[in-house]
């Protein structure tokens, strides 16, 4: 180790783990929430530098800023064809190889980056399997799928599926955020299905718990008023028409409560709103759009049950969340929940698609407030013991160190 300008030894720089996202931190949803508490619990480890890298078309050379008191790199990371390609756009990728070569080989450089871990992965991964084949890059490349983007994955054409198989040979690890998740990965991933790993989400309780921003309240219009709270993104694959449908079965025998859906706006959010009228219940189908997720604990903490009754779940951190404030949670049996959610003992399950089957078991945990206690209380140790960022830090961790 060599000594510094005073004879006293410097210790080299960490090497950088570099998290990739198609979109700035500041969009809510749970893929930020892994990135975001994975990035903190590096920092804590103190054994390499997270750093951020955020896939932007503008920013065609590379663009540093910190954000948030976080390492944020912008820079524009595409695939050589996408859906509905064409060969002029292979062209310009081509002829503008050289540039992104020595942007990316010199950042590497730099930043000692040991690892590319793409989340919510998309093609534009292909650039670093490029230089792992060519072995400019000899650091690690890791891909986690969450779950919508392996349905797109799967949906994409010839060229775009010919273009994964590379990306996931050249992977160092291919990484699901559930058991459930992991076995459609593998079934995608082929050849490479031996090197899918399943790393579940968590949840740091106390600091969920402990930072509820309570600035602004909650809205008046629920004030006093009973609840049944999802939180979700307005997408079909949650399936919350299936929840309007048996919210308003359960309203006829449960005067004054009101379906909170708080979320991300998406494709189906004008179906539910047009649902919600054609059952007469419009009045009681609340939207609050985009609420920062230090506020979403102002919901949790008032609601009297919790419902997901997703037709497709990779994980589920809304339900972790639920639990954290010992709520009773009714959800669909797909994907991810099982894994958290077993059903009698700390939720209710039902079948997806089953509007009676979800109706019954959200008028059970209203009518009795026993078996919501105890499913709250039991789902909250399972959180607490079972799941938290330090553990799935670790298994990211240990897959490149």
């Amino acid at each position: 180790m060599p000594p510094d300008q005073h004879g006293v030894a410097s210790t080299p720089p960490r090497p950088s783990y570099v998290f990739v996202l198609p979109w700035d931190l500041d969009r809510t949803g749970g893929v930020n929430q892994v990135v975001v508490n994975l990035y903190r619990e590096m920092l804590l480890a103190g054994e390499m530098e997270p750093l951020i890298m955020v896939t932007k078309w503008s920013a065609f050379r590379p663009i540093e800023a910190i954000i948030d008191a976080r390492r944020t790199v912008y820079l524009r990371l595409w695939s050589p064809w996408k859906q509905g390609g064409s060969i002029v756009g292979l062209v310009k990728w081509v002829l503008s190889s050289p540039v992104w070569l020595f942007d990316m080989l010199r950042f590497c450089r730099v930043h000692r980056v040991m690892t590319f871990n793409f989340h919510y992965a998309v093609l534009s991964a292909f650039p670093i399997a490029v230089l792992r084949f060519l072995r400019l890059y000899r650091g690690e490349l890791v891909i986690s799928f969450h779950g919508s983007d392996l349905r797109s994955a799967r949906e994409s054409g010839r060229i775009e599926q010919a273009l994964w198989r590379f990306v996931l040979r050249s992977a160092t690890a291919i990484v699901a955020c559930s058991k459930g998740l992991a076995a459609d990965v593998r079934e995608f991933a082929g050849e490479a299905a031996g090197n899918v790993h399943a790393v579940q989400n968590g949840l740091d309780n106390d600091r969920f718990l402990n930072g509820v921003d309570r600035t602004s309240g909650l809205p008046a219009v629920l004030v006093n008023r009973d609840f049944i709270l999802s939180v979700a993104t307005w997408e079909w694959n949650k399936g919350l028409d299936i929840l309007v449908r048996a919210f308003a079965e359960v309203k006829r025998t449960h005067a004054g409560l009101a379906l909170v859906l708080v979320g991300r706006a998406g494709g189906a959010e004008p179906g539910l709103r047009a649902l919600a009228v054609e059952l007469g219940v419009e009045q009681d189908v609340l939207f609050f759009e985009d609420v920062p997720h230090a506020q979403v604990g102002l919901y949790l903490e008032r609601a009297k049950a919790f419902c997901l009754p997703s037709r497709a779940e990779g994980f589920g951190i809304a339900i972790l969340e639920a639990g954290a404030f010992c709520l009773p949670v009714v959800a669909s049996r797909v994907g991810g929940i099982p894994e958290i959610v077993v059903d009698e003992q700390t939720g209710l399950l039902a079948e997806p698609e089953d509007v009676p089957a979800v109706a019954a078991a959200l008028s059970r945990v209203l009518s009795d407030n026993q078996l919501a206690r105890d499913l709250g209380e039991r789902l909250h140790q399972r959180v607490v013991n079972e799941f938290s960022w330090e553990r799935a830090y670790r298994a990211y961790r240990n897959l490149v160190l």
